[in-house]
């Protein structure tokens, strides 16, 4: 089946007999509408032209994805607490470990490890240390200032959640909040916290955000527009 062309968008029509509902992806700059298989196309170009800037925001978004990822080669810059820093290369023995100065993030190495797949991995594992402690302090520190309770603090790797909490008060973040300002991640933490207190997105929940964050719509608002910007 030929794509719909629509508002300078080509998007390939795919049906399916199991569908009962209408989706449109992104996926490697390639859109598609997945649709049942005996929808009228007119119904499919009305939900394309309906979703036409959110589409043609989400190819800009993986447009720029695209153009940021990392090759780990000297002198490129990585992100780290909101601040850019210059990735060194050096060559030593033993297995490749990560540090840290001012301006640079160091990796070193045996030769033959320093390559693309081997450095990404120790980058990832550091950056998640670097998260592991940085997120368990400031969200021990920001409870106690605030008088929220908090259960387990656990960093993990998420695709769509900045931080998650549970009924118990246990809460869980993405480790790639590292590379965001301190600023974006004392909001993360606080939206968490205060989901000890109200376990919804109430009225209420969103009026103690406010409280204890009086800029989170600001916050809130980078996190959407530049998220998807914090990976390696």
């Amino acid at each position: 089946m030929k794509p719909l062309l629509i508002d300078n968008l080509s998007v390939k029509v795919i049906k399916s007999k199991r569908r009962k509902t209408v989706a449109i992806k992104v996926v490697d700059e390639i859109v598609s509408i997945h649709i049942p298989e005996k929808l009228p196309l007119l119904i499919a170009e009305a939900f394309v032209t309906k979703k036409a800037s959110w589409i043609k925001k989400k190819l800009q978004q993986q447009s720029q994805r695209l153009a940021n990822e990392k090759q780990f080669i000297e002198g490129e810059q990585l992100q780290f607490l909101g601040q850019n820093y210059t990735l060194k290369l050096t060559k030593a023995s033993g297995p490749i470990s990560i540090s840290q100065t001012i301006n640079d993030i160091i990796c070193q190495g045996r030769p033959q490890n320093l390559n693309f797949k081997s450095i990404r991995n120790a980058l990832i594992t550091w950056y998640r240390a670097q998260a592991t402690e940085y997120l368990t302090k400031r969200t021990q520190l920001l409870a106690k200032q605030t008088r929220l309770d908090t259960g387990d603090i656990t960093v993990k790797s998420y695709k769509a959640r900045w931080g998650s909490c549970n009924v118990k008060g246990d809460l869980q973040y993405n480790w790639k909040l590292i590379l965001a300002s301190p600023a974006i991640i004392d909001y993360v933490i606080i939206h968490e916290l205060c989901h000890t207190r109200h376990h919804n997105h109430s009225k209420a929940f969103w009026q103690l955000v406010e409280q204890l964050c009086p800029d989170f719509k600001t916050a809130r608002q980078w996190l959407k527009a530049n998220g998807y910007l914090l990976t390696i």
